[in-house]
């Protein structure tokens, strides 16, 4: 399992984020990058701040970004070279996009999940790793260049 996390949100995420926190394994190093409250502000600036963290230390932690759908947080993301974000609704797509395209980054939207869903992906996301297949080795390569 993954043992260090980077997590942020918005506004709309920041309940959501708050209960990940709270029930995750006290075993797991988690960073924090905000928002701390539910008071309006920009999702780009939290996903930003989160990835580079991510980019320099990318071995050793994978992020998690919530706002309300999920969208506006993996945009960001992806928009950010080295960066595979995905936004994720259920388990299977959570497993799928570690071990086919090596995400990085979970996106989840706090209208999209229930608390005990976004949890159980997050899980599954932590517990995956990219199957080490030639053609999915291939595939990730290609989004590098």
């Amino acid at each position: 399992m993954i043992q260090n996390l980077a997590i942020a949100s918005d506004h709309a995420g920041y309940n959501l984020k708050t209960f990940l926190i709270n029930q995750l394994d006290s075993d797991l190093n988690i960073k924090d990058f905000g928002t701390d409250n539910e008071n309006s502000c920009d999702f780009p600036d939290f996903a930003q701040e989160l990835c580079n963290f991510i980019n320099e230390n990318n071995s050793s932690y994978r992020g998690i970004l919530i706002c309300g759908s999920g969208v506006g947080m993996s945009i960001a993301a992806n928009k950010i070279k080295g960066i595979r974000a995905a936004n994720v609704v259920d388990e299977l797509t959570a497993i799928q996009s570690v071990e086919h395209n090596n995400v990085n980054i979970l996106c989840l939207g706090s209208n999209n999940v229930s608390n005990e869903n976004a949890l159980s992906i997050v899980l599954k996301f932590l517990n995956t790793y990219m199957l080490d297949e030639e053609r999915y080795i291939r595939r990730v390569g290609k989004l590098e260049n």
